[in-house]
C-alpha cells in the first residue's frame, strides 16, 4: 500500500510545470555554441575623457525641509505604544 502511494506522489513530482518562463534571448543567458558578434570600433568608449561631468549632490537636512515634506508631530501615547511594542 506505501509503495502505490509512493508512486503516485514521484508521478506528480515528474509532472511538475516551472511557472517561470525565461525569454530565449536574454543579455545573460549564452547558449553553448553561440556566436558573439565582435565590437565595432565605432562603439567603443574612450575611457580616458569622461563625457558626462557628474553632478553636485545637494543633502538636504530635516530642518530645511519644507512643511509639505517635514514629519507629523508624534503624540505621547504613540510614542509609548511605540516603544512598548504595540498593544498591552
Amino acid at each position: 500500500m506505501k509503495m502505490a502511494s509512493a508512486t503516485r506522489t514521484w508521478a506528480m513530482v515528474n509532472k511538475h510545470i516551472p511557472m517561470i518562463k525565461f525569454r530565449r534571448a536574454s543579455a545573460g543567458n549564452h547558449e553553448h555554441g553561440a556566436v558573439v558578434q565582435p565590437v565595432s570600433a565605432t562603439k567603443t568608449m574612450n575611457l580616458n575623457k569622461p563625457s558626462i561631468k557628474p553632478t553636485p549632490t545637494v543633502i538636504l537636512e530635516d530642518w530645511q525641509l519644507t512643511g509639505r515634506y517635514k514629519r507629523k508631530p508624534i503624540s505621547q501615547e504613540e510614542i509609548d505604544f511605540i516603544n512598548r511594542g504595540g498593544p498591552q
